[in-house]
């Protein structure tokens, strides 16, 4: 095995210029010592360009090789983008956070991965180069293409960055979990919401659970459900049913049920949507959450 630094950009993608299925870029490579072992490895962890956290032309900028304590520690996010922040705080263990990048979050394509999900209710897009130096945008959700596999050729492509618009005044966002323990343990489910607020009443959100499909899923019969009714708790029962009458999931002998996850879901829909409206609500006051 051969394991090559970057030092910039351009040194990582002269790596995947020779298109060998053998050479995977690695940053924390968390999830990659689960795997089998590729015989090539091109960390990208050093490159600044990969790592900055900034706001431009009011876009939240957050490099794909950031890793989850950085990104929860950020005070640009935690202000513009809290779904993130309480996601990234759910990963793994201090270690694994210390190490593990956002961009490995998502490349890894495990439909439930904390920080993916966030990103997705976010509406995040990600921002991709290839080995003839070709620049593209896509949506984070667009990046899986089944079960544990991504869309992205991680012999050719480079993640770089993430694009977040950030909430503004009377929107807010929240993440929630629910795994067999508080740490170190996969989630039986998730969801993240993000809303806007007008006069109390839901002016727009997205809403997203997993694992319900093979990527972060929108509920879009469950925003349709709540679009226009006022923020309360009348509002976030109705959003509960309809979330867990909404997903397909499936059951586990060794995890759960596909009815206690529906029920998870649910749960955990109401519960972010609270938490996003608290937050639009302060926001409206003017201090951003």
């Amino acid at each position: 095995m051969s394991y090559r630094i970057a030092k910039n950009l351009d040194s990582a993608l002269e790596a995947l210029k020779e298109k060998d299925p053998a050479t995977r870029i690695v940053a924390g490579a968390t999830d990659l010592f689960l795997q089998e072992m590729p015989a090539r490895l091109v960390d990208v962890s050093s490159i600044e360009e990969l790592t900055a956290i900034e706001e431009i032309d009011n876009r939240l900028v957050i490099g794909a090789a950031a890793t989850h304590a950085r990104a929860a520690a950020s005070e640009l996010i935690k202000g513009r983008a809290a779904a993130l922040v309480e996601a990234c705080l759910q990963v793994g263990s201090p270690q694994v956070r210390n190490i593990g990048t956002l961009g490995g979050n998502v490349v890894n394509a495990a439909p439930a991965a904390d920080a993916a999900v966030a990103l997705v209710a976010l509406g995040a897009k990600a921002v991709l180069v290839d080995s003839s130096g070709v620049w593209r945008e896509e949506a984070v959700a667009r990046l899986y293409s089944s079960y544990n596999c991504s869309a992205l050729d991680g012999c050719t492509e480079l993640l770089v960055r993430f694009l977040i618009e950030p909430c503004g005044q009377g929107e807010g966002s929240a993440f929630r979990r629910f795994a067999a323990r508080k740490a170190l343990a996969l989630p039986l489910a998730n969801a993240a919401a993000r809303l806007k607020l007008e006069n109390g009443m839901i002016a727009s959100l997205s809403l997203v659970a997993a694992p319900v499909g093979p990527a972060p899923t929108r509920l879009i019969g469950t925003e349709a459900a709540i679009l226009g009714k006022p923020a309360g708790e009348e509002t976030w029962l109705l959003a509960a049913e309809t979330a867990a009458e909404e997903v397909e999931v499936r059951g586990s002998l060794l995890r759960c049920s596909a009815a206690y996850r529906r029920h998870l879901v649910g749960i955990l829909t109401a519960d972010a949507l609270r938490a996003a409206a608290r937050r639009a609500a302060v926001s409206q006051s003017g201090s951003l959450t």
